[in-house]
């Protein structure tokens, strides 16, 4: 089942709201235009939907089925060149990611490259860094970063092939603990900092531009991807969220969460929220409905992602001086979008 709402329906808001973390604000947006209150909303945080859980056997089976959800649905998006077009002529979301190598080979000017890659995938990286070496791009080091344990293994004999005698690193951990002064030396080459797969809208992005800023260093290079909110083309969202493979990682995050046995409805929203400088923008919200004696109805909140339109997009990645926008690519239907930045 699936409500979306127009822009420009705020939500309802107190004082304060502009201070409460996004997943509380998705809580009240949700509980402001559905019917679910909030006492009926329950959300797991992505540390512990990524992250090792009860049993490590247990752990181990659902963070790779994970792992190969989002590989799947990442070889289907870069297999067809019909993802984005609105025409035959017009701009695929495999033409859209080779663009933007052609954006990031010209501003690394014959330079190496650290590939620095938050939230690992084999195959939307593979199809950069082959691109990036026929561009003749150098890759000097590979680091990944992510709190799924699961990823390595499956990450390390998918690079080994494009990447051979380079130095591959992979630490588990949380964005907001990374930071790549750590990890490389002062001499390093520049990095290229990549954040795919509409990561960044997990959270409100005055926080992640923090993160960003905190794990680059001035000089480095940021490639990030957002599904956009495009009014013309709104029904692409709740699309994207009915593939098999994303109501099938709501079902997982149910089971590790509530219940591995009961029977859910699967539950779609657009919803608008407000971020505390009074902008509204709309958030993308995936979940399984269930039922229990006690509470009857409610909502477990598997996945919640924020579409910005094309505008304000730029004006987050801008906000507060610490990136500047280099290029960008759409695809022809406005709605995938990459964009590389440079940190300041």
């Amino acid at each position: 089942m699936t409500l979306v709402l127009p822009i420009g329906q705020p939500d309802i808001l107190d004082g304060n709201e502009d201070l409460l973390p996004l997943q509380h604000r998705v809580h009240r947006s949700i509980a402001s235009h559905t019917e679910f209150g909030l006492d009926r909303i329950f959300t797991q945080d992505n540390r512990v939907k990524y992250s090792s859980g009860a049993s490590r056997e247990t752990a181990a089976d659902h963070l790779d089925e994970v792992f190969r959800l989002m590989r799947a649905l990442n070889r289907e998006g870069l297999g067809t060149e019909d993802l984005g077009r609105l025409t035959m002529e017009g701009t695929s979301f495999r033409d859209a990611l080779w663009q933007i190598c052609a954006q990031i080979a010209e501003n690394a000017a014959g330079s190496p490259l650290v590939y620095v890659e938050l939230g690992p995938e084999p195959v939307k990286t593979g199809f950069i860094i082959r691109t990036l070496q026929a561009m003749g791009v150098r890759i000097d080091r590979y680091v990944a970063v992510d709190i799924n344990p699961m990823s390595t293994a499956h990450m390390r004999p998918a690079l080994e092939e494009i990447l051979t005698g380079t130095r591959l690193d992979f630490v588990i951990t949380s964005f907001d603990a990374f930071r790549l002064n750590d990890v490389l030396k002062s001499d390093a080459p520049p990095a290229l900092v990549t954040m795919l797969g509409f990561q960044e809208g997990n959270d409100d992005p005055f926080v992640v531009n923090g993160w960003l800023r905190d794990i680059a260093r001035p000089g480095d290079l940021l490639l990030s991807e957002s599904q956009l909110y495009n009014a013309g083309q709104i029904g692409k969202i709740p699309v994207f969220y009915a593939h098999p493979a994303m109501q099938r990682f709501s079902r997982i995050a149910f089971e590790q969460a509530v219940d591995r046995t009961a029977p859910t409805l699967n539950r779609f929203f657009l919803l608008p929220v407000v971020f505390r400088d009074g902008q509204t923008a709309q958030v993308a919200i995936l979940g399984e409905e269930f039922s229990n004696a006690a509470n009857g109805r409610n909502l477990h909140v598997s996945n919640y992602c924020l579409k910005l339109t094309l505008d304000q997009y730029r004006h987050y990645r801008s906000h507060g001086g610490h990136f500047e926008i280099t290029g960008e690519t759409l695809t022809d239907d406005q709605t995938l979008h990459f964009q590389l930045s440079r940190r300041l």
